[in-house]
């Protein structure tokens, strides 16, 4: 009892002690129990930054926007306008209309009339045509005036006739009973009185296209051409012609006449020469026809040209 009486009365005791030291150990600095060399400290983590919309360069703060002032309400808002096209040039500044309205187009110019040009080309020389001398010598006498113009010459003899009816009839296709001569005889004269020129009869079954043949060979040539009249039995020269072109397409000619001479020395026969429309030339150009014999020639129409 006496032992559990002092047990009893130490523990007050004690628990003042304990109590005295905790006083004095909260009194006393920490640093005083750690150890002389401190352990490094933990890094106190920073405290995590607010997140900002934008860091702005200037260090002042930009301050916050201040919303737009709400527009007072009008009556009626005005109608907006119609976004302006992009591929109007920049110097170009349209012409603002209510209504687009459509463009008139132009109406097409029209082309002019072009000039209608008349061509006449006539070799015609008084001292180089020459009679026949006689009845049967037309085509010897063509011969000898063709070759007058195509040299240059004025050879107007009637021995000189005379020789040219001999080869001709020497060089005619044919033989026949009468005095006359064929195409091919006048074409070998006109060669050889000409120096070798290049003519020779060409018949054709189309009479535009003989026609055409004789200007377009005086055209070319600038010479003389030899044809058969009334129906082969009679001889001409045709020594030029009349024709019309437009100026913007010279290739279409239109042609008007020809100018002929026949060797009878009359009127009728159109001597020295004569300007025939294409209607006039027709009545006389005809088929050419031999009454004796079977020839080439027949029924055709005969040109004697380069």
């Amino acid at each position: 009892m006496e032992r559990r009486a002092k047990a009893h009365g130490r523990l007050p005791r004690a628990i003042l002690a304990i109590l005295l030291g905790l006083m004095v150990v909260g009194a006393t600095p920490w640093s005083v129990f750690a150890d002389e060399t401190p352990a490094p400290a933990e890094p106190t983590p920073e405290p995590t930054p607010t997140p900002t919309l934008e860091v702005a360069a200037d260090p002042t703060p930009t301050p916050a926007p201040t919303p737009p002032p709400t527009p007072a309400p009008t009556e009626a808002p005005e109608p907006t306008a119609a976004p302006a096209p992009t591929n109007v040039p920049a110097d170009h500044t349209p012409r603002p209309t209510d209504t687009p309205h459509p463009t008139a187009t132009p109406a097409p110019t029209p082309k002019p009339t072009s000039d209608t040009v008349l061509q006449s080309r006539n070799l015609y020389r008084y001292s180089a045509m020459v009679r026949q001398y006689t009845s049967y010598w037309c085509v010897p006498a063509t011969v000898q005036s063709m070759a007058n113009l195509v040299l240059g010459t004025s050879n107007k003899s009637y021995s000189r006739q005379g020789y040219i009816y001999k080869l001709t009839r020497q060089h005619n296709r044919y033989r026949y009973a009468t005095r006359g001569n064929d195409p091919q005889g006048w074409g070998w004269s006109l060669r050889y009185f000409t120096h070798g020129r290049p003519y020779y009869p060409r018949s054709y079954t189309n009479k535009e296209q003989a026609i055409n043949s004789i200007w377009m060979s005086i055209a070319k040539t600038r010479q003389p051409v030899g044809v058969p009249v009334r129906a082969g039995t009679h001889a001409w020269v045709v020594l030029g012609y009349k024709l019309t072109y437009e100026r913007d397409e010279p290739s279409k000619k239109t042609l008007l006449g020809l100018y002929v001479s026949g060797p009878l020395g009359t009127t009728a026969d159109r001597w020295p020469w004569k300007y025939l429309t294409v209607s006039q030339f027709r009545d006389v150009f005809t088929r050419y026809h031999e009454w004796q014999r079977s020839v080439i020639w027949e029924g055709k129409w005969v040109v004697l040209a380069q």
